[in-house]
Protein backbone atom coordinates (compact mmCIF):
# COMPACT_ATOMS: atom_id res chain seq x y z
CA UNK A 1 0.00 0.00 0.00
CA UNK A 2 1.67 3.85 -1.17
CA UNK A 3 2.06 5.69 1.46
CA UNK A 4 0.02 9.44 0.97
CA UNK A 5 2.02 12.50 1.98
CA UNK A 6 -0.10 14.87 3.67
CA UNK A 7 -0.35 18.29 1.74
CA UNK A 8 0.81 20.18 5.05
CA UNK A 9 3.87 18.06 4.86
CA UNK A 10 4.28 19.16 1.14
CA UNK A 11 4.26 22.82 2.12
CA UNK A 12 7.68 23.50 3.49
CA UNK A 13 9.00 21.81 0.15
CA UNK A 14 7.06 23.93 -2.22
CA UNK A 15 8.18 27.36 -0.33
CA UNK A 16 11.55 26.35 -0.92
CA UNK A 17 11.02 25.91 -4.23
CA UNK A 18 9.17 29.65 -4.87
CA UNK A 19 12.21 31.06 -2.86
CA UNK A 20 14.77 29.76 -4.78
CA UNK A 21 12.70 30.69 -8.06
CA UNK A 22 12.24 34.05 -6.38
CA UNK A 23 16.33 34.62 -5.55
CA UNK A 24 16.62 33.31 -9.47
CA UNK A 25 14.87 36.10 -10.64
CA UNK A 26 16.04 39.06 -8.29
CA UNK A 27 19.47 37.90 -9.46
CA UNK A 28 18.46 38.07 -13.21
CA UNK A 29 17.13 41.65 -12.74
CA UNK A 30 19.58 42.38 -10.81
CA UNK A 31 22.38 41.60 -13.04
CA UNK A 32 20.57 42.79 -15.86
CA UNK A 33 20.10 46.43 -13.92
CA UNK A 34 24.03 46.41 -12.56
CA UNK A 35 25.06 45.68 -16.74
CA UNK A 36 22.36 48.96 -17.93
CA UNK A 37 24.35 50.81 -15.01
CA UNK A 38 27.72 49.93 -15.98
CA UNK A 39 26.88 50.59 -20.01
CA UNK A 40 25.12 54.18 -18.91
CA UNK A 41 28.31 54.68 -16.91
CA UNK A 42 30.57 54.08 -19.65
CA UNK A 43 29.15 55.75 -22.06
CA UNK A 44 29.26 59.03 -19.93
CA UNK A 45 32.99 58.49 -19.21
CA UNK A 46 36.52 59.11 -21.20
CA UNK A 47 36.89 55.41 -21.84
CA UNK A 48 34.09 55.38 -24.39
CA UNK A 49 36.03 58.30 -26.65
CA UNK A 50 38.40 58.29 -29.09
CA UNK A 51 41.59 58.67 -26.96
CA UNK A 52 44.16 58.24 -29.67
CA UNK A 53 44.70 57.91 -33.04
CA UNK A 54 47.48 55.67 -34.27
CA UNK A 55 48.35 55.53 -37.83
CA UNK A 56 50.93 52.83 -39.07
CA UNK A 57 52.26 52.01 -42.31
CA UNK A 58 52.38 54.91 -44.38
CA UNK A 59 55.23 56.19 -45.79
CA UNK A 60 54.25 58.25 -48.72
CA UNK A 61 52.42 60.58 -46.43
CA UNK A 62 52.29 61.68 -42.84
CA UNK A 63 49.83 59.96 -40.34
CA UNK A 64 48.46 63.53 -39.65
CA UNK A 65 47.27 62.92 -43.43
CA UNK A 66 45.72 59.76 -43.33
CA UNK A 67 43.96 60.65 -39.41
CA UNK A 68 42.66 64.10 -40.96
CA UNK A 69 40.87 61.84 -44.36
CA UNK A 70 39.46 59.46 -42.18
CA UNK A 71 37.28 62.18 -40.57
CA UNK A 72 37.61 60.53 -37.19
CA UNK A 73 38.95 62.86 -33.93
CA UNK A 74 40.13 61.99 -30.60
CA UNK A 75 37.72 63.10 -28.26
CA UNK A 76 34.55 61.32 -30.69
CA UNK A 77 32.90 58.29 -29.76
CA UNK A 78 34.65 55.46 -29.99
CA UNK A 79 31.62 53.38 -31.69
CA UNK A 80 30.06 56.51 -33.74
CA UNK A 81 32.22 55.28 -36.81
CA UNK A 82 32.35 52.32 -39.10
CA UNK A 83 36.03 51.26 -39.63
CA UNK A 84 34.79 49.37 -43.16
CA UNK A 85 33.52 53.10 -44.21
CA UNK A 86 37.33 54.62 -43.10
CA UNK A 87 38.78 51.93 -45.25
CA UNK A 88 37.19 52.38 -49.15
CA UNK A 89 37.41 56.02 -48.34
CA UNK A 90 41.44 55.69 -47.76
CA UNK A 91 41.46 53.08 -50.48
CA UNK A 92 40.96 55.31 -53.07
CA UNK A 93 44.02 57.11 -53.00
CA UNK A 94 45.55 55.61 -56.47
CA UNK A 95 48.91 55.30 -53.64
CA UNK A 96 47.28 53.11 -51.02
CA UNK A 97 47.01 49.51 -51.62
CA UNK A 98 44.98 48.34 -48.49
CA UNK A 99 43.60 49.76 -45.02
CA UNK A 100 42.29 48.07 -41.81
CA UNK A 101 40.90 50.02 -39.28
CA UNK A 102 40.62 48.58 -35.86
CA UNK A 103 39.16 50.06 -32.14
CA UNK A 104 41.76 48.73 -29.21
CA UNK A 105 41.91 48.44 -25.50
CA UNK A 106 40.90 50.93 -24.07
CA UNK A 107 40.34 53.62 -26.47
CA UNK A 108 42.45 53.61 -29.12
CA UNK A 109 42.04 53.71 -32.70
CA UNK A 110 44.59 52.28 -35.24
CA UNK A 111 44.49 52.48 -38.80
CA UNK A 112 47.20 50.65 -40.65
CA UNK A 113 48.12 51.18 -44.21
CA UNK A 114 50.00 49.64 -46.97
CA UNK A 115 51.06 51.89 -49.98
CA UNK A 116 51.98 50.65 -52.95
CA UNK A 117 56.08 49.89 -53.36
CA UNK A 118 58.09 52.03 -54.46
CA UNK A 119 59.78 50.80 -57.92
CA UNK A 120 61.51 53.69 -59.58
CA UNK A 121 61.67 57.46 -60.07
CA UNK A 122 60.53 59.19 -63.42
CA UNK A 123 62.35 62.09 -64.34
CA UNK A 124 60.94 64.59 -66.33
CA UNK A 125 62.70 67.87 -66.90
CA UNK A 126 64.57 68.50 -64.04
CA UNK A 127 61.36 67.18 -61.74
CA UNK A 128 62.08 63.76 -60.08
CA UNK A 129 58.46 61.93 -59.23
CA UNK A 130 58.27 58.15 -57.71
CA UNK A 131 56.82 55.44 -59.98
CA UNK A 132 54.56 52.75 -57.42
CA UNK A 133 54.21 49.51 -58.16
CA UNK A 134 51.12 49.75 -60.05
CA UNK A 135 52.35 51.88 -61.82
CA UNK A 136 51.25 55.52 -60.15
CA UNK A 137 53.16 58.40 -60.45
CA UNK A 138 53.46 60.10 -57.27
CA UNK A 139 54.47 63.68 -57.50
CA UNK A 140 57.09 64.32 -54.80
CA UNK A 141 57.14 68.45 -53.10
CA UNK A 142 61.11 68.14 -53.64
CA UNK A 143 63.81 66.57 -55.38
CA UNK A 144 64.66 63.74 -52.86
CA UNK A 145 68.16 63.65 -51.34
CA UNK A 146 68.91 59.96 -51.71
CA UNK A 147 67.92 58.48 -55.27
CA UNK A 148 68.11 54.89 -54.15
CA UNK A 149 66.16 53.75 -57.28
CA UNK A 150 66.50 53.21 -61.20
CA UNK A 151 65.76 56.50 -62.62
CA UNK A 152 63.54 56.13 -65.39
CA UNK A 153 63.84 58.61 -68.40
CA UNK A 154 61.82 59.05 -71.47
CA UNK A 155 58.48 56.91 -70.69
CA UNK A 156 55.61 59.01 -72.31
CA UNK A 157 53.10 55.99 -72.26
CA UNK A 158 51.14 54.70 -69.13
CA UNK A 159 51.23 51.09 -70.59
CA UNK A 160 54.97 51.45 -71.41
CA UNK A 161 55.99 52.60 -68.25
CA UNK A 162 53.94 50.08 -66.39
CA UNK A 163 55.32 46.79 -68.68
CA UNK A 164 58.91 48.64 -67.01
CA UNK A 165 57.59 48.48 -63.47
CA UNK A 166 56.86 45.14 -63.86
CA UNK A 167 60.29 43.77 -65.36
CA UNK A 168 61.99 45.68 -62.53
CA UNK A 169 59.78 43.73 -60.20
CA UNK A 170 60.72 40.43 -61.08
CA UNK A 171 65.02 41.51 -61.04
CA UNK A 172 66.70 40.67 -58.29
CA UNK A 173 67.15 43.13 -55.64
CA UNK A 174 70.94 42.57 -55.35
CA UNK A 175 71.02 43.35 -59.15
CA UNK A 176 68.67 46.12 -59.27
CA UNK A 177 70.99 48.17 -57.00
CA UNK A 178 73.25 47.71 -59.92
CA UNK A 179 70.54 49.96 -62.20
CA UNK A 180 71.52 53.98 -61.91
CA UNK A 181 69.31 55.12 -64.88
CA UNK A 182 66.89 52.86 -67.91
CA UNK A 183 65.99 55.54 -71.17
CA UNK A 184 63.27 54.55 -73.38
CA UNK A 185 64.83 54.20 -76.67
CA UNK A 186 61.61 53.37 -79.08
CA UNK A 187 62.65 52.48 -82.12
CA UNK A 188 59.83 51.43 -85.17
CA UNK A 189 61.57 47.53 -85.32
CA UNK A 190 61.57 47.58 -81.13
CA UNK A 191 58.70 49.99 -79.52
CA UNK A 192 60.26 48.23 -76.28
CA UNK A 193 64.03 49.30 -76.37
CA UNK A 194 65.57 50.38 -73.94
CA UNK A 195 69.44 51.83 -72.71
CA UNK A 196 70.29 50.71 -69.11
CA UNK A 197 73.57 52.60 -67.57
CA UNK A 198 74.72 50.48 -64.34
CA UNK A 199 76.46 51.70 -61.31
CA UNK A 200 79.62 49.45 -62.06
CA UNK A 201 79.89 51.67 -65.00
CA UNK A 202 78.59 49.88 -67.77
CA UNK A 203 76.06 50.10 -70.17
CA UNK A 204 72.78 47.43 -70.64
CA UNK A 205 70.91 47.53 -74.34
CA UNK A 206 68.04 45.33 -73.77
CA UNK A 207 64.00 45.26 -74.42
CA UNK A 208 61.27 45.87 -71.79
CA UNK A 209 59.20 42.56 -72.27
CA UNK A 210 62.49 40.38 -71.53
CA UNK A 211 64.59 42.24 -69.73
CA UNK A 212 64.16 40.50 -66.17
CA UNK A 213 64.85 37.26 -67.98
CA UNK A 214 68.26 38.67 -69.67
CA UNK A 215 69.62 40.47 -67.04
CA UNK A 216 70.22 37.26 -65.03
CA UNK A 217 73.42 37.29 -67.36
CA UNK A 218 74.16 40.20 -66.46
CA UNK A 219 76.86 39.53 -63.87
CA UNK A 220 78.22 36.28 -65.91
CA UNK A 221 78.87 38.91 -68.83
CA UNK A 222 80.84 41.45 -66.77
CA UNK A 223 83.21 38.73 -64.88
CA UNK A 224 84.44 37.68 -68.49
CA UNK A 225 85.53 41.79 -69.24
CA UNK A 226 89.16 42.56 -69.31
CA UNK A 227 89.69 44.27 -65.17
CA UNK A 228 89.25 47.76 -65.69
CA UNK A 229 87.34 47.85 -68.59
CA UNK A 230 84.04 49.10 -69.19
CA UNK A 231 81.70 48.73 -72.77
CA UNK A 232 78.12 48.02 -73.82
CA UNK A 233 76.47 44.83 -73.12
CA UNK A 234 73.72 44.40 -75.78
CA UNK A 235 70.80 41.71 -74.49
CA UNK A 236 68.31 42.62 -77.52
CA UNK A 237 68.74 39.50 -79.47
CA UNK A 238 71.47 36.96 -77.66
CA UNK A 239 73.91 38.39 -75.75
CA UNK A 240 77.10 39.98 -76.91
CA UNK A 241 79.64 42.96 -75.59
CA UNK A 242 81.79 45.82 -77.05
CA UNK A 243 83.75 48.09 -75.42
CA UNK A 244 83.43 51.86 -75.02
CA UNK A 245 85.91 52.53 -77.10
CA UNK A 246 85.16 50.19 -80.11
CA UNK A 247 81.39 51.38 -79.52
CA UNK A 248 81.95 55.34 -78.81
CA UNK A 249 85.43 56.21 -79.78
CA UNK A 250 86.67 56.27 -76.06
CA UNK A 251 83.82 58.12 -74.17
CA UNK A 252 85.21 59.64 -71.34
CA UNK A 253 81.74 60.26 -69.22
CA UNK A 254 77.68 59.63 -69.94
CA UNK A 255 77.22 63.04 -70.72
CA UNK A 256 79.43 62.02 -73.96
CA UNK A 257 78.03 58.61 -74.43
CA UNK A 258 74.26 60.24 -74.13
CA UNK A 259 75.46 63.05 -77.09
CA UNK A 260 76.81 60.26 -79.32
CA UNK A 261 73.51 57.97 -78.51
CA UNK A 262 70.82 60.71 -79.29
CA UNK A 263 68.62 59.69 -82.00
CA UNK A 264 69.40 55.81 -81.82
Amino acid sequence: MEKIIDIEERIPTLRERRKKRTNQRFTILLAIFGIILLALLYFQSSLSHIGEIKVTGGQLKKAEYYTKHSKIRVGDSLWAFKPKKIEETLQKKDWVESVSVERNWLNTVTIKVKEYDKKAFIKNGGQYNLVLQNGVIYSLDEIPHDLNLPILVGFQEDALLLKMIKQLDKVDQELKTLISQVNAIPTKSNPYAVRLFMNDGFEVRATITTLAEKLRYYPSIISQVKKGEKGVIDLEVGSFYRSYSSEYGKPTSREEIDDQTTGQ
